[in-house]
């Protein structure tokens, strides 16, 4: 007798172990990690919900992505699909883009300070139909609480900290949006998936990440055996010169096109300042330039901010290039376009009549 029910037990033990085993499976399956190369967000599906979670300085917040009921799970809830968006950047308006989201966007921090390349969005400006909310260092809170907006796209930097504390104060809906910190162009570009999960468009992000990632990859396969010519990157502002350091995408978007960024040794992300004596000394024997401005049109222009920048090699042979004037918009949206003009102007052997579209060499 106490031998079956000791038989009993241990079967029902083993049941439960092996329900246990599949439900844990099950709630396996259900997770799909779906970020490869953004290192400030991780996306994950679940049945009925979707998990957001956000690098904000160095910490993580987690957002839950709900249709009907906010599921029993520790986060911010955001009721999905995002019908009223408000946004900070234009970089957050290249991946609505991208997308096809844009008619969701009823504000934008814009301040008429720059020119719109986004067609819809120039023109829902002039018509109305968005808000020109202000600068994104002072935006007018009363104009974005008369939006009644689903959600606020933002980014922090330390000059605009206090726009984080003003929408809490006034108990408006934001999100962050950490995609201008990312290393890597594909990590950018993958913000995508961020506003996909927003407004329940994954489809189209996959087809367009999809599509970025392979033209990148194949890009950077084609010149990968090549010699890497030495490139300087830069620009003078105010007397001050900026170079990109070396964990920025800037410097990955040269390992992709195989060039040997100058300025790689400088740790960190972002943008460095450095010296004119150094960007001298580091940068005579560069083989091409791109100055990242557009105000500069000619080697003329160039040397009139400083007339010792013909000591370098790549002033000299005429192979300096400047972005083109819709190059911190378009950009983004066209990310592998603009690693493959990389490619191109460094190695043009491998792209014969190609054109590079974001990169226009000095006269």
């Amino acid at each position: 007798m106490k031998l079956n029910l000791i038989f009993l037990v241990l079967l029902a033990t083993m049941a439960l172990a092996v329900s246990g085993c599949i439900q844990e499976e099950k709630m396996e399956q259900n997770v799909h990690p779906a970020v490869k190369y953004a290192k400030n967000f991780q996306l994950e599906y679940h049945e009925g919900y979707k998990i957001l979670r956000v690098k904000q300085g160095d910490e993580w917040v987690t957002y839950v992505l709900y249709r009907e009921e906010k599921p029993d799970v520790d986060g911010i809830p955001i009721k999905i699909p995002v019908k009223r968006l408000v946004v900070m950047s234009s970089t957050h308006l290249a991946q609505l883009e991208a997308i096809n989201a844009t008619d969701i966007v009823v504000g934008f921090m814009w301040g008429g300070k720059y020119r719109i390349y986004f067609d819809d969005i120039r023109k829902g400006l002039e018509s109305g139909r968005i808000t020109d909310v202000g600068s994104s260092s002072a935006p007018d809170y009363e104009k974005i609480l008369a939006l009644k907006p689903d959600l606020v796209v933002i980014y922090v930097t330390p000059y605009n900290e206090e726009v984080k504390k003003k929408l809490d104060e006034l108990g408006i809906p934001y999100i962050v949006n950490s995609e201008w910190l990312e290393t890597d162009p594909l990590g950018r570009a993958e913000w995508v998936k961020f506003f996909a999960a927003l407004t329940d468009k994954e489809d189209a992000a996959e087809r367009y990440f999809d599509r970025v990632e392979k033209n990148i990859l194949e890009v950077s396969k084609l010149v990968e055996d090549l010699e890497a010519p030495k490139l300087l990157w830069c620009t003078i502002y105010k007397g001050k010169v900026y170079v990109p350091k070396g964990n920025s995408y800037v410097a990955k978007m040269a390992e992709y096109a195989n060039v040997n960024y100058l300025f790689s040794d400088i740790e960190g992300t972002g943008s460095a300042t450095v010296t004119l004596e150094d960007l001298l000394l580091k940068g005579s024997d560069a083989d091409l330039m791109v100055y990242s401005s557009y105000r500069v049109k000619t080697i003329d222009d160039l040397l009139n901010i400083d007339t010792r920048l013909s000591e370098i090699k790549a002033v000299k042979e005429g192979n300096v290039y400047r972005i083109s004037e819709d190059y911190w918009q378009l950009g983004l949206l066209y990310t592998d376009m603009v690693v493959k003009d990389l490619a191109a102007i460094a190695h043009p052997e491998k792209f014969p009549d190609y054109t590079p579209r974001f990169f226009i060499k000095l006269e």
